[in-house]
């Protein structure tokens, strides 16, 4: 699905679809865990998803993203 990554959400283990345009920030904390803030709340904080993929997968993933929705399948 274009525009969308599909991530493992780190507490239910339930597969989530992301919408890339809405992704503000990969945080990724010393032991590893990954979060993917998707905004702010009305409080002023940070809204989003842990996660159970790597920072690096989670780059991957938006960048396999990006590459299809210009028709580039090659993405190395």
């Amino acid at each position: 699905m274009r525009g969308f990554i599909e991530v493992t959400d780190y507490d239910g283990g339930m597969k989530v679809l992301l919408p890339v345009s809405k992704i503000t920030a990969i945080v990724c904390d010393d032991d590893g865990s990954v979060f993917v803030e998707l905004g702010l709340n009305n409080k002023g904080d940070s809204s989003g998803l842990l996660v159970t993929e790597s920072y690096d997968e989670i780059k991957e993933k938006i960048k396999q993203t990006e590459c299809s929705a210009n028709g580039n399948f090659n993405t190395r």
